[in-house]
């Protein structure tokens, strides 16, 4: 293959197109705003045994129990994401779907790591994570599910029920990744289109800007624009904030979960990043911003708000990754509250696919069975 389009410049489509011009391949990559701007906002964790499927009674009960604090929001979902979302409840991994998912973590964070050892500009470090518990039921619960689990410790924390510390999951600054990542596309000669894709069709050709391009191979990144092809895939809102501390503030050794608000602390050089949300729907989420801020001074102390971002992330009937291929296209989402954890060995498979290595496989692809040409818009 020689040339290849890829729609959607998040995490995942920066990834596509970085693995395609590696591999020798003219990139066109197609993105309505700025590379990354879709995915900016996380916190950038990168959690390297974390799998998030959500089609279980627990996922059901914890959302349930998010709802209630008003930390999780349903304001609508796909309808062909809820019927199979109902189609497939209580379904288990199998030990090779567990397997898979293994590999693509490792295979992920060993990425980030090679990218980090290869320029510092990259952004990566791995300083673990502390995850704090507000309520002592489910600090339990916590750590019933991790007495099987390797690389984790129990602490305690001074107006918390508790906390436990992964040794393992390292940590990104996601604009600069995203800078460092767009730099390394001009310099491989990758073509960038800042526009909207029209339409997507399955052999390949994709309409924007008035034209049409006709790639041989072209891999639909484009996150929740994704179900328009026919990929069961909601959207899930969420915010990011980004603070300048002031009056010296001690930074914390590790970023911060606190799992009842579902809220992220990261510490960079330059700012402190908060994130939250979990708001189902595809317009804007609201969060209560006052509230968030004056609950993080007890971690940051006086701080000033330097800005605001929201992304949506994709989500499938089981919160877990979308990679298949149907003719000339490869569709590559579904990366939930784990984008950017999955990103890379999302975007390798889908390059794999693209370049004719292999074949669909079973659970990654399952959701594109019914993958058909559409309109974008």
């Amino acid at each position: 293959m020689s040339q290849a389009v890829v729609v959607g410049g998040g995490i995942t489509g920066l990834f596509c197109a970085y693995y395609l011009a590696r591999e020798g391949v003219s990139v066109t990559l197609i993105e309505e705003g700025e590379l990354g701007e879709g995915s900016v906002h996380a916190a950038g964790l990168i959690e390297p045994t974390t799998f998030y499927q959500i089609n279980n009674s627990k996922y059901l009960r914890d959302a349930l129990s998010f709802a209630r604090r008003g930390v999780l929001r349903f304001k609508s979902v796909n309808p062909r994401w809820l019927l199979s979302y109902i189609r497939h409840f209580g379904e288990t991994l199998s030990p090779e779907d567990t397997e898979l998912l293994g590999n693509m973590s490792e295979y992920s964070i060993a990425e980030y790591r090679r990218l980090g050892e290869e320029d510092s500009a990259w952004c990566y470090t791995q300083p673990g994570l502390l995850e704090l518990y507000e309520e002592k039921r489910s600090f339990e619960a916590e750590l019933d599910s991790l007495r099987a689990r390797k690389g984790w410790r129990r602490v305690e924390r001074d107006g918390y029920a508790g906390g436990v510390i992964f040794e393992d999951v390292g940590v990104v600054n996601t604009e600069r990744f995203a800078q460092r990542m767009a730099k390394e596309l001009v310099d491989s000669r990758v073509r960038v289109i800042h526009a909207k894709a029209e339409r997507v069709n399955l052999d390949g050709e994709v309409e924007v800007a008035g034209g049409t391009l006709r790639p041989e191979r072209t891999i639909v990144a484009a996150g929740i624009a994704c179900r328009r092809l026919g990929v069961p895939i909601t959207a899930v809102g969420g915010v990011g904030f980004r603070l300048s501390v002031e009056g010296g503030r001690r930074r914390e050794e590790r970023p911060i979960i606190v799992y009842e608000r579902s809220l992220a602390l990261a510490w960079f050089d330059e700012w402190v990043k908060i994130t939250l949300g979990l708001e189902f729907g595809f317009s804007p989420p609201k969060p209560k911003t006052d509230s968030v801020l004056r609950y993080t001074q007890r971690f940051v102390g006086q701080a000033r708000l330097i800005d605001s971002k929201w992304g949506f992330r994709p989500c499938s009937p089981d919160g877990l990754p979308v990679v298949g291929a149907k003719d000339a296209v490869v569709v590559a989402t579904g990366g939930f509250r784990l984008g950017w954890s999955f990103a890379p060995a999302i975007a390798r498979r889908a390059v794999d696919l693209a370049l004719g290595r292999g074949n669909n496989h079973p659970r990654l692809s399952r959701y594109t069975r019914k993958l058909h040409s559409g309109t974008l818009t």
